[in-house]
C-alpha cells in the first residue's frame, strides 16, 4: 500500500474509531504509537489529547513487561527498544481499571479477534486481565478468516477497519 493510501485510510479508521461511543463514554484511552505499516494513530493520540481524556501510551520494560502511562504531548515521546516512540519511565502510570478502552496494533487480525504481533507478547500480557473494551485497528486487506494462534493470545473484543466497526464477540 503506498503511503498516501495508508494515511487515507487510517484516516478514516481514525474518525470511525472517535465517532464511537465507547471511545466517547471512555475517560481513560491507551492507544499504541504507529509504527512500520500499522495503522497510523498520530489523529487519534491528538484527538484523546483535544478531547480532554487521560491520554496513555504504552512503555515496553524489562521481562516483557508493558505498562501503561500519561502523557500530555506527543512531545513526550522517545524512541524506545525498539524503535517505537514511547513515554519516559518517569511519566505517571495509569492503572489497567481506569482505561475504558485499549487501541491495539496488530500486523492483522482475524474475525474472531486475534492478531498477529510482532510475537514480543506484550499485548497479550496487558489484555489478559483487562475488561474493559479492547479495539483492534488493521487495514481490511490485514482482516482474515481465522490466523494461527498460540494459548496464551488474547483477543479484541472490536475491530476497526476503513469500511467499518466489527464486534468479534469477546
Amino acid at each position: 500500500m503506498s503511503e498516501s493510501g495508508r494515511a487515507e485510510k487510517s484516516a478514516a479508521v481514525s474518525r470511525l474509531l472517535t465517532d464511537w461511543e465507547i471511545y466517547k463514554k471512555a475517560d481513560a484511552v491507551m492507544t499504541y504509537v504507529s509504527f512500520g505499516s500499522e495503522v497510523k494513530t498520530d489523529a487519534v493520540l491528538e484527538k484523546i489529547l483535544s478531547d480532554g481524556k487521560t491520554a496513555a501510551v504504552p512503555l515496553c520494560g524489562e521481562g516483557s513487561e508493558m505498562t501503561a502511562r500519561v502523557i500530555r504531548s506527543r512531545a513526550e515521546l522517545s524512541p524506545g527498544a525498539y524503535g517505537v516512540l514511547e513515554p519516559s519511565e518517569t511519566a505517571p502510570l495509569v492503572a489497567k481499571d481506569r482505561i475504558g478502552l485499549i487501541i491495539v496494533p496488530g500486523l492483522g487480525f482475524d474475525k474472531n479477534g486475534y492478531r498477529i504481533g510482532y510475537g514480543k507478547g506484550y499485548y497479550d500480557r496487558f489484555l489478559k486481565d483487562y475488561r474493559g473494551a479492547a479495539a483492534g485497528l488493521c487495514f481490511c486487506a490485514c482482516l482474515y478468516e481465522k490466523i494461527c494462534r498460540g494459548p496464551h493470545d488474547q483477543k479484541v473484543g472490536f475491530i476497526i477497519t476503513e469500511s467499518g466497526i466489527i464486534k468479534t464477540g469477546n
